[in-house]
């Protein structure tokens, strides 16, 4: 398992996490706030992109570096 796989994966987590739990936890008279859903799925966007680079690396398809130039 890859780095970024490994991160993205743990962001799932965390992601679900909050959904069953909510943002904030109360014990006693102490509040704490967990990460933003917000902050999560951009993190998620930002590692499935990730991965996504790396499995097309390792089955030998690059990026599209196709380019355009202008007249």
């Amino acid at each position: 398992m890859t780095d970024a796989q490994q991160r993205l994966d743990e962001v799932r987590a965390a992601i679900s996490n909050v959904l069953k739990n909510g943002q904030r936890l109360r014990r006693q008279d102490r509040e704490v706030q967990l990460a933003e859903l917000n902050s999560l799925r951009l993190l998620e966007k930002q590692y499935a992109t990730e991965v996504a680079a790396e499995t097309a690396a390792r089955q030998g398809r690059g990026r599209n570096r196709v380019s355009y130039v202008g007249i």
